[in-house]
């Protein structure tokens, strides 16, 4: 018997990474015009954002259904596992976490499953979901892996320069960015989650000092415990970014990752940003 994760796709893990960690991913659906796609199961970031640019139809979501929710459990409680923790997108960008809360309440007979809302997204879900992994790994229980996970929500920003508004706007995610709609024309903005939703962060000039204030986000933060670079499609710029963040941060671990396909449906091509993670205050 024991303790076991569950995410959803958004959370940018790649499969190998997921099964390495012990971490079960439920997938979304993004969708072109009558064609659908699991996330990262059906299309991968690279052709996702080849297509994206190439289509003349906005790309439409769908978060998972309880019933799979359902059978991810069940599997698990198949496995051996009395205890889950499902981790899952901000419940003010899907409702996703509600799916996985009605599964919750038809759990298996002997399995306890916790539904935690991460108030967060990408990189950001990531990380709470591989934090509570290493609690399950350590062999801790569920209420311990919520916490671990749950902790990270004030401990870390998530900020990432976009190309334009115009995805967010359609999709409906733009929240409280809807400010930043007017006068627009030849900056680009800079856009922030804030409070599970996305939020605005400040106008630049160029795509240029837009990375520029990415990277000065960063590094003026004190007790930095580790980076996540993210991008949809500019991955040599990321890489850039990336390799400046380590030369100026040697203690801090800088990862590199794509934007999955669901959240990019959103953040439109050529987005880059991080995810910073702040130490704990002693």
């Amino acid at each position: 018997m024991g303790l076991r994760i569950v995410t959803d796709s958004t959370a940018d893990l790649d499969a190998d990474e997921a099964a390495s960690l012990g971490i079960a991913v439920v997938p979304l659906t993004v969708f072109f015009g009558d064609e659908a796609f699991l996330d990262r199961v059906e299309i991968a970031p690279e052709a996702f954002y080849q297509r994206l640019v190439s289509s003349k139809v906005f790309p439409r979501t769908s978060q998972p259904s309880p019933a799979r929710f359902e059978e991810t459990y069940r599997k698990l409680a198949e496995e051996g596992a009395d205890q889950i923790v499902s981790i899952h997108i901000s419940s003010r960008l899907s409702g996703t976490l509600n799916a996985a809360r009605v599964a919750a309440g038809r759990a298996p007979s002997g399995c306890e499953v916790v539904a935690v809302d991460s108030m967060s997204v990408a990189g950001g879900l990531g990380t709470m979901a591989r934090r509570a992994a290493q609690v399950a790994a350590d062999g801790g229980r569920a209420e311990a892996a919520r916490r671990a996970a749950e902790a990270m929500i004030p401990r870390h920003r998530i900020s990432i320069l976009l190309d334009t508004l115009e995805y967010l706007h359609k999709g409906g995610r733009i929240g409280r960015a809807r400010a930043m709609l007017g006068g627009l024309l030849n900056v680009k903005p800079i856009v922030r989650l804030q409070d599970g939703e996305v939020g605005p962060g400040e106008r630049v000039r160029s795509r240029i000092r837009g990375i520029e204030r990415i990277y000065d986000s960063v590094v003026q933060l004190d007790d930095l415990e580790e980076v996540i670079v993210q991008h949809t499609g500019s991955e040599a710029e990321a890489e850039a970014l990336a390799a400046r963040l380590r030369a100026a941060l040697p203690n801090v671990p800088v990862d590199l990752r794509w934007i999955g396909p669901v959240v990019g449906a959103y953040v439109g091509p050529h987005g880059i940003g991080a995810v910073s993670v702040q130490r704990p205050a002693i």
